[in-house]
Parts: structure tokens; C-alpha cells; sequence
């Protein structure tokens, strides 16, 4: 059996802010992650040693462009590498490698040399993971977008992972990437009108937060229990720019 799928008259893609790197995913990444931890571990070693052999100018000044990276080149940095099938726990740790050879030779140019005098540090990135074949698109353009009703059937127990609907429309949670618990989350709501809204985040124990692509205010947060879960929008006038005046996506949604 299968549920036909409501057709999409509005997409929002993946957002900016939902691929930044968050102090509660940072935490978490160290915690779960050998390679992310070693590498924060070594970041943090040439960050001491440099903070000893700098003038205190100089060190001021690099602490500003180290402000910098954290604040969105690290971001930057990652996404490129997600861009080439890398997993986001293996890009923020080769985002992180990479600013680990940077860092001195960032201190060498803003002390004033040309070329930086220590040798480039051999480059330790972890192998991408073979690339799941893409499933085949249904012939029939009718069934583009239908979902099967066994989709989530094994999912295990805890697992938000699912299709859901509420009185007003109809959600889907994938979780992408099992390892660093990203997933993709896809509403559907009929009133006043039919608009679709899709973003991708991560999920941080039972709640899972997403952002719209041009308007980081748009705020959603997603609260799992049980075969239930709430999504409530942050109170920002915004929302009206993205999904139109009288829609909401907030409410109750139950598993199916």
C-alpha cells in the first residue's frame, strides 16, 4: 500500500545556519568522535605553542582571525569537503586538520613575512565512505513524491525516524547520517494554503532545531516523545515572508 505523497508548491533548500557548527554539536562531536576529538587535540596544542612564541600584538591579532574562522570559516571550510561526499563529522575534522597546519603560517604572515618557515603538516584525512547508489526515479511522473507506508517499519525503538501527520498536514524525519545524528525533516500543511517546507539539522537527544535558508530568525523546534512530536516556530514575524500570511507550521504531529 502506498500514501500518496502531497505535491510540493514551495521548497525551501537547505539552509546556511543548520550546517553551523553549534557549541552543543561541537561538544557532542568531541565526545563521540576519535578523529574530531585528535584533531581538536592538536588545534589546541599549536594554538599554546603559538600563544608562547608570539608577541602579545601579534597574538592579539591572531586570536581575531582565529575569532573569525570559528564564527563562520570553519563552516565554510566543512561544507566544502561535504560538498564531496565527506560526512559531516569527517569534514569538521578535516576543517579542523587543515586549520591546524594554517594557524602558523597565519602567525608568520601577520607578523610580516612573506612565507610561513615551518614545513606543511602531512595531511591526515580520513577516506569518504562509498557513496550509496541513487534509487531509481519511478517512471510514472504520478507516483514521483509518493512515500511507501514500510518505509520506517524496522526503525528502532527511540528512533524519531518517520512519517507523522496532524489534523493540518504531514511530516517526514530521515535521519541522514546514523553516525553524527543529521536529519532531514520535511512539513507539509494544507491550510490556508498547501506549502511544503524542508531543512536539515541535527538532533540533539530528543530535540531536533531547524532554520530557514534566508531567514536564520525562522526558528523551528522539533520535541520527540514517544510516537509524538511537537514543533513549535519561534515568534518572529518573518515566518509570514517564508510560508505566507496564516500559515503555520507549529502543532502536534503523530507517528503513523
Amino acid at each position: 500500500m502506498r500514501r500518496i505523497f502531497i505535491a510540493l508548491t514551495l521548497l525551501l533548500a537547505i539552509s546556511t545556519s543548520a550546517f553551523a557548527l553549534t557549541d552543543a554539536e561541537y561538544r557532542r562531536l568531541k565526545r563521540t568522535n576519535s578523529d574530531f576529538s585528535r584533531a581538536d587535540k592538536e588545534l589546541t596544542q599549536v594554538w599554546n605553542g603559538l600563544k608562547e612564541s608570539l608577541s602579545s600584538k601579534v597574538f592579539a591579532e591572531l586570536q581575531k582571525n582565529q575569532r573569525e574562522w570559528i564564527r563562520k570559516g570553519r563552516d565554510d571550510a566543512a561544507r566544502k569537503y561535504i560538498r564531496e561526499g565527506y560526512s559531516r563529522a569527517e569534514a569538521y575534522t578535516m576543517a579542523t586538520n587543515d586549520r591546524a597546519e594554517e594557524l602558523p603560517r597565519i602567525a608568520e604572515r601577520i607578523n610580516g613575512n612573506a612565507k610561513a618557515s615551518q614545513p606543511a603538516r602531512p595531511s591526515r584525512r580520513p577516506q569518504p565512505q562509498p557513496k550509496p547508489e541513487p534509487k531509481p526515479e519511478p517512471e510514472d511522473d504520478d507516483n514521483k513524491g509518493e512515500i511507501e507506508e514500510n518505509r520506517f517499519k524496522n526503525a528502532e525503538a527511540g528512533n524519531p525516524e518517520g512519517n507523522y501527520s496532524s489534523r493540518n498536514g504531514f511530516m517526514t524525519v530521515i535521519i541522514t547520517d546514523k553516525s553524527s545524528m543529521e536529519a532531514s525533516v520535511t512539513i507539509t500543511i494544507n491550510s490556508p494554503r498547501e506549502v511544503t517546507w524542508t531543512s536539515e539539522s541535527w538532533i540533539d537527544d530528543d530535540t531536533l532545531v531547524l532554520y530557514d535558508k534566508t531567514y536564520s530568525d525562522c526558528q523551528l523546534t522539533l520535541t520527540f516523545k514517544g510516537n509524538k512530536v511537537t514543533v513549535e516556530a519561534s515568534d518572529t514575524e518573518s515566518w509570514e515572508d517564508v510560508l505566507g500570511e496564516g500559515v503555520t507550521l507549529s502543532g502536534t504531529y503523530t507517528r503513523n
